[in-house]
């Protein structure tokens, strides 16, 4: 049974100033749609996740660059797996980048979807519960170059241009059919539906990235879409984007675990995509779904990046799997609320990180954590959102941070 009560105010610059108290709490930021809808959910019940196969090694990641592409930034010096975090920040306009001396030496994820039919795991996401206060504000596609604020962050990781190693490559069974799903707009199946977009220059003789972005509380397809939070520019059709939309714009543990997995289906099916390269994105209750994913469907997806996550409850255990969370100053989220989960699962060292400068940003990775499994935490100052910008900045310097993470493996 849920029950929830919303009242909401934007100010200037669209700021959020609104909560949500929805039955049974688990941690604050359940909503918020990217449109800057107040979102609330109740809580749902998920089953027990499916226990799943680690990730295979794949190649080291390269610290790539902060920023706008090819806009420099301060560089890292690799760093050996578990050598501790390196610390990028975008801080005021003008401050620079810190260097790191960690490097993300993340490589591998979870290999294992099946075969060329990329077979998935079944089962929901384990634990029941409700939502935490609900932080509102748009969200934006981020800007394409992703600037950071004033000096670039030092990135997440690197690769080839089409992401990790070429040798372990897992095509789907879509691959040299002809498509015959609807490119840049949605797609249905069953009563639900799914924003789907394509390469410009789409091959279907060519594995493809998949990437799943989930939109916030009481959101739609179409808050993610078509830009996939600033993701789709940086690609440069490398990459398959598809937003599942929630039903009455709430995601629910176990019927949406499902739901996902009949998407990667009828996709892998029509489209030639790499199953050993599909990854998640999710946006505060979105987020809170991708944690449930990734931990229900063991193996399925290769890495995942939450920002503001609440609002579904958290799973109980986890395979390790590379993971970036994000969350502001401003909104009722933490590292302990957000990354040390992960950073626990996958055997990192679990410490105080850096807060955010005034006006900027602060990304930073654990120590300790197994080179195949890394995970970061980006603190900005700023209220609920995917696409946090700087003070001074016109544009997000998330995709930034989240492209590379993402190709590193």
């Amino acid at each position: 049974m849920r029950a929830h009560t919303v009242a909401r105010e934007f100010g200037p610059g669209g700021r959020f100033l609104a909560g949500l108290v929805c039955g049974l709490a688990l941690l604050g930021g359940c909503g918020g749609g990217g449109s800057g809808q107040q979102g609330a959910s109740g809580g749902v019940r998920g089953t027990g996740g499916a226990s799943g196969s680690g990730g295979a090694p794949g190649s080291g990641g390269a610290t790539g660059s902060g920023g706008a592409r090819g806009s420099g930034g301060t560089s890292s010096s690799g760093g050996a797996p578990g050598s501790g975090g390196i610390t990028s920040s975008g801080g005021v306009p003008g401050t620079g980048g810190a260097s790191g001396s960690g490097g993300v030496a993340s490589t591998g994820g979870a290999v294992g979807s099946g075969g060329a039919g990329g077979n998935r795991a079944s089962g929901g996401s384990s634990g029941s519960g409700g939502t935490g206060p609900v932080d509102g504000g748009p969200a934006s596609d981020g800007g394409v170059a992703g600037a950071s604020g004033g000096g670039g962050n030092t990135g997440a990781g690197g690769g080839a241009s089409d992401g990790g190693a070429a040798g372990d490559t897992v095509p789907s069974a879509g691959c040299t059919k002809t498509s015959m799903l609807k490119n840049n707009g949605y797609n249905t199946l069953g009563s639900r539906q799914y924003y789907l977009r394509l390469p410009a220059n789409y091959d279907n003789k060519r594995p493809y990235r998949l990437i799943l972005s989930l939109h916030g509380a009481t959101g739609k397809a179409t808050d993610v879409a078509p830009g996939f939070w600033g993701l789709y520019a940086l690609s440069e059709d490398s990459t398959v984007f598809v937003a599942p939309e929630a039903s009455g714009g709430l995601w629910a543990a176990a019927a949406d675990t499902t739901f996902v997995g009949d998407i990667l289906k009828a996709v892998e099916a029509d489209l030639c995509i790499d199953t050993s390269r599909v990854m998640l994105e999710g946006f505060s209750q979105g987020a809170a779904m991708s944690w449930t994913l990734a931990c229900s469907l063991p193996g399925v997806f290769r890495a995942v990046v939450g920002h503001s996550g609440g609002g579904v409850a958290n799973p109980s255990t986890c395979k390790p799997i590379p993971y970036l969370g994000s969350g502001g100053l401003q909104e009722n989220v933490t590292q302990t609320t957000q990354t040390d989960q992960f950073a626990r699962w996958n055997g990192c060292t679990v410490a105080t990180l850096p807060k955010a400068p005034t006006g900027g940003h602060v990304c930073t990775n654990y120590a300790g954590c197994p080179a195949a499994y890394p995970v970061r935490w980006c603190n900005y100052d700023g209220p609920h959102t995917p696409s946090p910008t700087d003070s001074g900045k016109t544009a997000s310097w998330m995709p930034s941070e989240t492209w590379p993470f993402f190709m590193s493996f």
